[in-house]
């Protein structure tokens, strides 16, 4: 049996509930510097909270929740953009015994009411850009009994709302009390977070995350970062002093889960609500930002974008990547335009296994891996037809077992067998393998691969290769319908100037790989690769539009 384990130390399984383990960072931190400001909104800086405040507002969030008869095993569902009013509401709902399930912003109606019956959700945090899809979903939805605003400006609240609305500036006048005993909760089967998966291969699916699951992936990447990047630092790293930047959706894992490393290590985090290069690129220079967790569409602005070049970006020095591959030809243009950034990694993970299942080794990252396996993991390669275990340099699915797997998906059975087997592995339906050290290279998604005659051609290595034309902004590769190949590759480009043609891309992309993974199904240009708030190209967008073009096109 081929087995490969990490080969970082190991850290400790959670076993406290993970609400009451962040509280009492944030009493740390509170005690150690009162003024201590915990985040600060990059967009307005005069909108910040301390460690001292974040404390007492979870406690009032907790008060409040209970006296709403939130509690064990309850679900909340948050609405809202990325807000420091994420943080008491996610722990006064933990210190009831309950659980969060984010969404996002933009969701329709539609998405909204699926995700609320789904999740059994009683309680809907939102923004005042959602309420009026919140309160259309809510009306088929009869468990939930409130919905609370959190005003976009808390200083200049808006008065009317419709009635029965709770305002969250209300709720953080209710007198602070501590939850349920942390005895009454379960660490290894109740429920702490419900994210609900991509959807890039099936229907949303809720992702049962345990205080076990994720407190124990926290112990893993607090350990990891304290480690190594105390090491590339060489001991002048001091975590509590640094500022990070909160860009990633806290509704996604990875998001959510750097939002917790900066509470437990006591940084200050500037927080973004969304995307915008000048305020991302002015937030680097003006706080010194030395590292960076993102995902690969960050680090094409870094390359790509013509306002980078307007800051003094010189304090970076480490980025790690997640969520999407990023190729060696992206990362070495970054490094190009920023040479300060010595570390550009990537691991790898999923929501299932709470966030991440392998990091990188910062002194000795292979280009294109995405890390060993993380503390406590294990992981196997198998071929994809018959199920037998691969050795190192061979190719097939990855699996995964660690502390950190999902219990399940809520309420599908099935699907929840189909993807864990019997004996705990995590099938991750990604195609992979690892070599000699140790390190592991993802080589595709398996629903994702395109098959040109029975040849297996990767979009990420296509997509890598397009960035690397100088006047390519962004890039997308699908597989379409070929009637001699089956399947052949068509590219969605974003141009960066406007004389550059499809043929000048074709000839690009086929003197640099072989015959059948050239671009034979066309190149189309459009405004924009359609991702999702990880960064991920949602390719099924891309089908639908070009199985919408094909009809028309057979017309002419």
């Amino acid at each position: 049996m081929v087995i490969f384990k990490s080969p970082f130390k190991p850290v400790q399984i959670a076993n406290e509930p993970f609400g009451d383990f962040i509280l009492a960072n944030l009493w740390k931190h509170a005690v150690e510097n009162p003024e201590k400001k915990a985040i600060i909104s990059a967009e307005d800086e005069s909108i910040s909270v301390t460690y001292s405040d974040l404390y007492i507002q979870s406690l009032s969030v907790a008060s409040f929740l209970h006296q709403r008869h939130f509690g064990h095993g309850d679900i909340a569902c948050l609405v809202l953009p990325n807000c420091y009013q994420w943080v008491p509401i996610f722990l006064g709902c933990s210190l009831q015994g309950g659980a969060v399930s984010g969404a996002s912003v933009v969701f329709t109606d539609y998405e909204l009411e699926r995700q609320f019956i789904d999740s059994r959700s009683k309680i809907v945090f939102c923004s005042e850009t959602s309420l009026d899809r919140v309160l259309k979903a809510a009306k088929n939805c009869p468990l939930i009994n409130t919905i609370v605003i959190v005003e976009s400006d808390p200083k200049h609240p808006i008065k009317d709302y419709p009635f029965g609305i709770h305002k969250f500036s209300d709720v953080l006048k209710t007198p602070p009390m501590r939850g349920v005993p942390a005895k009454d909760i379960d660490v290894n089967r109740d429920i702490l977070l419900l994210p609900y998966s991509s959807g890039t291969t099936g229907s949303p699916k809720g992702v049962m995350i345990s205080h076990r699951n994720f407190g124990t992936m926290i112990n893993i990447i607090n350990a990891h970062l304290q480690d190594y990047v105390q090491e590339v630092f060489k001991g002048t790293y001091k975590m509590y002093e640094e500022t990070d930047i909160l860009l990633l959706p806290f509704y996604h894992i990875y998001g959510f889960g750097v939002l917790m490393n900066v509470l437990c290590c006591g940084k200050t985090a500037v927080l973004l609500t969304h995307f915008d290069p000048d305020v991302f690129f002015r937030s680097i220079e003006k706080f010194k930002v030395k590292m960076l967790m993102l995902v690969p569409p960050i680090l094409v602005a870094l390359a790509k974008h013509p306002i980078a070049q307007k800051y003094n970006l010189s304090s970076l020095t480490i980025c790690i990547s997640g969520a999407a591959p990023a190729g060696k030809d992206l990362i070495d243009e970054v490094k190009r335009k920023h040479p300060s950034l010595k570390y550009i990694v990537q691991g790898y993970g999923m929501t299932e296994c709470s966030m991440a299942s392998h990091l990188p080794d910062f002194k000795e990252f292979k280009h294109g891996s995405c890390g060993r396996v993380g503390s406590l993991g294990e992981m196997k390669i198998i071929d994809v037809e018959s199920g037998k275990e691969l050795n190192v340099e061979e190719r097939g699915e990855i699996l995964l077992r660690s502390p950190t797997i999902m219990m399940g998906y809520l309420g599908r059975p099935q699907a929840t067998a189909e993807t864990i087997d019997d004996n705990g592995w995590l099938h991750t339906g990604d195609i992979g393998y690892v070599n000699k050290e140790g390190d592991l290279f993802i080589v595709e998604r398996l629903k994702e691969l395109i098959k040109v005659k029975g040849l297996q051609v990767p979009p990420a290595e296509l997509e890598d290769l397009l960035l690397s034309h100088p006047q390519i902004r962004d890039a997308a590769v699908i597989g379409i319908a070929d009637e001699d190949a089956g399947e052949v590759p068509k590219a969605y480009v974003v141009r960066a100037t406007e004389d550059l043609t499809e043929k000048q891309v074709q000839e690009y992309v086929k003197q640099r790989v072989a015959h059948y993974k050239q671009l034979k199904g066309g190149v189309e240009f459009i405004n924009e690769i359609p991702k999702s708030a990880a960064g991920k190209i949602l390719r099924r967008f891309l089908r639908d539009k070009n199985a919408a073009a094909v009809p028309q096109l057979s017309k002419l």
